[in-house]
Formats: C-alpha cells, sequence, structure tokens
C-alpha cells in the first residue's frame, strides 16, 4: 500500500512539475504575441500594469534617483519633445498674430482667438479655432474652424453657418507660410 502511494505522489508530482513548465512555455509564448503587460493570462493589478508598462517605455528600466537634486543639477538630462510640427506651430501664431488669444497650448498645438468684434457691426462675433494635428508638415496636419455668433435679444447664439471656404483659406496661408519657414531654414544651412 505505501508503495502504491509512493508511487501515486510521485507520479502526481511529475505531471505537477511538467504541467508547470508547460505553464510557463505557454506563458513565455503569450508574453510574445501580447507583450508581457498585455499577456491576458497575467493577472497584474492596475499598479502592477502601469508600473509595467512605464517600464516598457524606458527599455526595461526602473528610474533610479537617488538624491532628488541630481535631477534637477544636471545629472540627468530630460528632453521634452513635442509631437506637434514647428513649422505649422509657427505659422499658425504668426497667421494669428493680428488677433487677441485666448488659448495657446504648444504642446497640444492648439490656438483660439477671443471673440472677434467687426468694427461696424456689434451684433456679431467670431472666433478662430486652430489645431496643429501632426508633427509633418503635411496639408492635413493643421485643423482651422471658424465660430460665429450673432446677438438677439441680448443672448448670443451660433449662427450655423460653416466657413467652409475662410477656413480652408486660412489653412492654405498657415500651410504657405510654413512652407516658407521651412525653406528659409533650408537656405540658411
Amino acid at each position: 500500500m505505501f508503495k502504491t502511494l509512493s508511487i501515486f505522489f510521485t507520479i502526481l508530482f511529475i505531471s505537477a512539475c511538467s504541467a508547470e513548465r508547460n505553464l510557463d512555455k505557454n506563458l513565455e509564448a503569450l508574453d510574445k504575441k501580447y507583450g508581457y503587460c498585455d499577456n491576458p493570462q497575467r493577472d497584474l493589478s492596475k499598479q502592477e500594469y502601469k508600473i509595467c508598462k512605464d517600464q516598457e517605455r524606458a527599455g526595461g528600466e526602473e528610474l533610479k534617483l537617488t538624491n532628488l537634486s541630481e535631477l534637477f543639477r544636471g545629472g540627468r538630462t530630460v528632453i521634452a519633445q513635442s509631437s506637434i510640427n514647428p513649422y505649422l506651430w509657427k505659422a499658425s501664431l504668426s497667421t494669428m498674430q493680428p488677433y487677441s488669444l485666448k488659448i495657446v497650448d504648444s504642446n497640444g498645438g492648439y490656438i483660439e482667438t477671443d471673440w472677434i468684434f467687426d468694427g461696424n457691426v456689434d451684433s456679431q462675433r467670431c472666433s478662430i479655432k486652430v489645431q496643429v494635428l501632426s508633427s509633418e508638415l503635411i496639408t492635413t496636419g493643421i485643423d482651422t474652424n471658424i465660430l460665429c455668433q450673432n446677438l438677439i435679444n441680448n443672448n448670443w447664439v451660433n449662427d450655423e453657418t460653416q466657413y467652409i471656404e475662410e477656413s480652408k483659406q486660412l489653412t492654405l496661408a498657415i500651410l504657405k507660410k510654413a512652407k516658407e519657414n521651412l525653406d528659409s531654414e533650408q537656405l540658411e544651412k
């Protein structure tokens, strides 16, 4: 009886070890397919997942600072990189220069003017919104919108007009300035 139990537990132990090796192989295969952090068989908490993704973005290395002043005194170099095209951004700012600006977000590539009034018509106002969408200098890398409102019974109401041609002309003006900026910079080099 003891011999039979010993054989049974030995077989059980060997099969458990074998199953664990198979599980490890399956996890490795899924890691290759989905990535370690996104492997559906890994039971990561939200915090563990965030840390895993941060390490993945950092090339697998953890950021270890023993002294925070080291970060600010030049011990490490921090580089901020924008995802918007600098020529489109500068051209957008230059084109919007005649107007009072309400929002200027260089990181997001967004510009919005304050309300623009025509000196002759007090009952209408417009705002221009420009969004740089690309890191490349391409025609679809900029989006412009014009919103106008009319004063009706002391309330500002959107006029529901699509200013497609005006937006197109504004976009073309920005693209032209961006191309000129690029060309002049290349000539200097």
